[in-house]
C-alpha cells in the first residue's frame, strides 16, 4: 500500500483496483476502470497517481464533469495531507466562474473577449495586484475552490490567477473535462508550465467524455439569433447588421420547408450566403471574421452580444470529414446545426502524448467500447472490471413482462398500466423511492395517471425548467420525509436526479427504471450509427449509438439507491426488453436481473418477509410464472392485458 493511500487499510475489493493503478501509472498505460460504487475510487486513483507524481516531479490532474464532483476529491486530499503526507493541491472552476467582477458579461465568448481586453489594458484592479504572497498561502493547505476565492478575493487579487500560478508548484490540479480535452489546452498547458508527457490524468465519470468531447464542437444556429446578431452590429456596422438581417430572413425561409430534420451538406450555408451577398463581398469566411471584429469591440465594453457566438459557429460550420454532420431542423425550434460524431478526433492526440490516465467510472461498460470511442492505443489500454463490495443480497432487480415504453406501444392504457404499476411499487417500499423516465413527455404522462391513482407518498415531479435550487430542494424534501411515509420523486433517465446526485444513508429504498431509453432515430443518432458502423462494424454501430448509451443511463440510475454497505434497496425495471437476449447481454456481469409477474408483492417481501415469502418460493417453483389472479392479488398489473412479446428492432 502507498503511503498516499489516505486510510488505515484497503478496503474489500479495494485492492486489485490499486493495484492495477500503480501499475498503469508506471507503466505509463491508459487504466480503463469499471468501478462500482463503494469501491472508493478516487482514494485509489489520486493514492495511485501521486504516489508517482511525488516522486517523478509529475503533475495529476484530477478532471471531473461537475463541479459538485470536485468536493469529495478535496476532502480525500484533506485525508492524505493529514496523514503528514506534503502534498500540494489546487482546485480550480472556469475562470468566468471564478471571476470576482459583478458586472462581467455572462455570454462565455464574450467575457473571455472582457477578460482578455482588461487583461491587456491593465483595467482589472484584481489582476493588478500582486499575488506571489497569496499564491504560495493557498498551497499551505488544501482549499475546496470556494474557500480560495474567498481568501483571494480577501486580498484583493483575481482567484482564476492565483489558480493557475499555484498549480505551476501543485502535485495536484482538480478541474473540469475542459482543461484537458478542449482547443485551448495548450494554452492552459503553457500556463501550468507543463508538457503532456508529465501528466498524468484521472477522468472521473469517464462514462460522460465521449459526449463531453463531442459537445466541444457542435452547435445551432436559428434565425432569431442571427437577427439579434444584426441589432447588435447596427451601431457599430450597419453593413454587417444588414447582410445579417438578410441572411436571417434567407435561413428562415429555407428552415420553413423543413418540416421535421435532415442532413444537408456543409456547402448549404456558403451558398445561402453567396446569394444574399449578391455578388458582394460577403462569404463565410469573411462573414465570421466582421462577426468577431464587431463582436470584440462590443464585449470589450462588458456588453453581452451573440456576434461572437455567431462566428464560432460559423468557423466551426466550414470543418469538414466524415466525423462530423450538419443538420437542419424544422419546427418551432428551426436552426441550422453541426455535431461531432467522432470524439477521438480530440482526445486520440491527448491520450497519445500524455504520460498515463486513469478514466474510472461505475458504469463504464464495456471498456472496450470507451477504447475505441476515445482513440486509445491498443498496446497502452488496460481494460479492468472490480465487483461491487456490497452484499448482492442487499439488491433486488426485477422486470416486469407486462409492459414496455417501446414507442409502438405507448398508448393511453400503457401509460396507465405504468402509473399502476409506479403506484403500487410506492405502496410497498418503506421511505422514498424515484422513478426515472426516457424523457419529460413520457414522465409528464405518467404523472398525470398518478393523479386519480392513490398513491400515500407526496410526489416530487421534476420539471426540466428547475434550477440546481429546485434540486436541492426536492433532495432536501426527500431527506425530511425519509422517515415520516417517504416520497416518490419523477424524474428522467439521464438527468441530474438518475446521475448527478449522491442518495446517501439509503435515501433512497427503491429506484424504478420507468422505461429502456433508446435514443430516437435523429438525424445526429442515425448519423452516429452509420460512422460507428462503417469504423468498427454493423453490430457495434448500433450498439454504440443506441444500445450501450441506453444501458449505461439505467446503470447510472440504478447505482443511485445503493451508496454504502449496509444500504438494501430494489430496482424494478418496467420494460420487458430487459428480458430480451439483446438487451440483456448489453448488462455488465454482476447486474442480474430476474422475471417478475407480482413486483408489489416481491418488493413487499424484500422489505418486510411475512406471508409474502410462501407466494414468492411457489413462483421461484414454476419458473417465476404467475396467473393474472395471482398478479393482481399481489398487487401488480394483473388488470392490464398482457402485452405480447415486443420484437427486437432491426440494427
Amino acid at each position: 500500500m502507498p503511503p498516499t493511500f489516505p486510510f488505515a487499510s484497503v478496503r474489500r475489493g479495494q485492492r486489485e483496483f490499486l493495484e492495477d493503478a500503480l501499475a498503469a501509472v508506471s507503466e505509463g498505460k491508459h487504466l480503463v476502470a469499471q468501478a462500482p460504487t463503494g469501491l472508493g475510487k478516487t482514494a485509489v486513483a489520486l493514492a495511485a497517481s501521486l504516489d508517482s507524481a511525488m516522486r517523478e516531479g509529475r503533475l495529476v490532474l484530477f478532471l471531473t464533469s461537475r463541479q459538485t464532483q470536485h468536493r469529495i476529491v478535496v476532502e480525500t486530499l484533506r485525508r492524505i495531507r493529514s496523514r503528514s503526507i506534503q502534498v500540494k493541491a489546487v482546485d480550480i472552476v472556469s475562470k468566468q466562474s471564478m471571476c470576482p467582477h459583478p458586472s462581467r458579461p455572462r455570454n462565455s465568448r464574450a467575457f473571455q473577449e472582457y477578460c482578455g481586453l482588461m487583461t491587456k489594458s491593465r483595467g482589472c484592479r484584481f489582476l493588478n495586484h500582486q499575488s506571489d504572497a497569496v499564491t504560495r498561502e493557498v498551497l499551505e493547505d488544501v482549499m475546496h475552490v470556494q474557500e480560495l476565492q474567498t481568501h483571494c478575493l480577501s486580498r484583493g487579487v483575481c482567484p482564476h490567477k492565483v489558480a493557475l500560478e499555484a498549480a505551476k508548484d501543485a502535485h495536484v490540479v482538480v478541474c473540469d473535462y475542459n482543461y484537458v480535452f478542449s482547443r485551448q489546452r495548450e494554452l492552459i498547458l503553457s500556463r501550468l508550465g507543463r508538457k503532456p508527457s508529465e501528466l498524468i490524468v484521472v477522468i472521473d465519470e469517464a462514462h460522460n467524455l465521449p459526449d463531453r468531447i463531442r459537445s466541444q464542437l457542435c452547435g445551432n444556429l436559428s434565425p432569431r439569433q442571427l437577427m439579434r446578431g444584426a441589432k447588435d452590429a447596427r451601431a457599430v456596422d450597419p453593413q454587417l447588421a444588414d447582410i445579417l438581417a438578410l441572411l436571417s430572413k434567407s435561413v428562415d425561409g429555407f428552415l420553413a420547408k423543413v418540416q421535421l430534420e435532415r442532413r444537408v451538406d456543409r456547402r448549404l450555408f456558403a451558398d445561402i450566403i453567396d446569394t444574399v451577398s449578391a455578388g458582394g463581398p460577403w462569404n463565410l469566411e469573411t462573414l465570421s471574421e466582421c462577426c468577431t471584429e464587431v463582436g470584440e469591440k462590443l464585449a470589450s465594453r462588458g456588453e453581452d452580444t451573440v456576434l461572437l457566438d455567431i462566428a464560432a459557429f460559423l468557423s466551426s460550420w466550414r470543418e469538414s470529414g466524415s466525423w462530423m454532420v450538419h443538420m437542419a431542423v424544422g419546427g418551432a425550434e428551426k436552426h441550422l446545426g453541426y455535431r461531432l460524431l467522432d470524439p477521438s478526433v480530440l482526445s486520440r492526440d491527448i491520450f497519445a502524448k500524455v504520460h498515463s490516465s486513469i478514466l474510472m467510472s461505475g458504469t463504464l461498460h464495456p471498456g472496450e467500447m470507451y477504447a475505441n470511442l476515445l482513440g486509445l492505443e491498443e498496446g497502452r489500454a488496460v481494460l479492468r472490471t472490480y465487483p461491487s463490495p456490497f452484499p448482492p443480497e442487499n439488491r433486488l432487480t426485477v422486470v416486469t413482462p407486462h409492459l414496455t415504453t417501446l414507442y409502438q406501444k405507448r398508448s393511453e392504457s400503457m401509460m396507465r398500466a405504468l402509473a399502476v404499476e409506479v403506484a403500487g411499487i410506492a405502496e410497498a417500499c418503506p421511505g422514498n423511492l424515484a422513478a426515472f423516465f426516457p424523457s419529460y413527455d413520457l414522465l409528464a404522462r405518467v404523472a398525470g395517471k398518478l393523479r386519480s391513482i392513490p398513491v400515500s407518498k407526496q410526489i416530487l415531479a421534476e420539471n426540466p425548467e428547475w434550477d440546481k435550487t429546485k434540486r436541492d430542494q426536492a433532495v432536501l424534501r426527500l431527506r425530511e420525509l425519509k422517515g415520516r411515509g417517504g416520497a416518490l420523486l419523477l424524474g428522467v433517465l439521464g438527468g441530474s436526479f438518475s446521475e448527478g446526485i449522491d442518495y446517501n444513508d439509503n435515501l433512497l429504498s427503491c429506484v424504478i427504471i420507468g422505461g429502456l431509453p433508446i435514443s430516437p432515430p435523429t438525424v445526429e443518432t442515425k448519423a452516429l450509427n452509420d460512422y460507428y458502423a462503417s469504423k468498427f462494424g454493423a453490430e457495434k454501430g448500433y450498439q454504440y449509438a443506441y444500445l450501450y448509451p441506453a444501458m449505461n443511463k439505467i446503470l447510472q440510475a440504478a447505482g443511485r439507491c445503493i451508496r454504502g454497505e449496509k444500504d438494501r434497496a430494489v430496482v424494478a425495471i418496467l420494460d420487458n426488453r430487459l428480458l430480451s437476449p439483446r438487451y440483456a447481454s448489453c448488462l455488465p456481469a454482476g447486474f442480474d436481473v430476474r422475471r417478475s409477474n407480482g413486483m408489489q408483492g416481491e418488493v413487499r417481501t424484500f422489505f418486510y418477509g411475512g406471508r409474502y415469502g410462501q407466494r414468492n418460493a411457489s413462483e421461484e417453483r414454476s419458473g417465476g410464472r404467475a396467473d393474472a389472479g395471482e398478479v393482481a392479488r399481489a398487487g401488480g398489473c394483473g388488470e392490464v392485458p398482457r402485452s405480447e412479446e415486443v420484437p427486437e428492432p432491426a440494427a
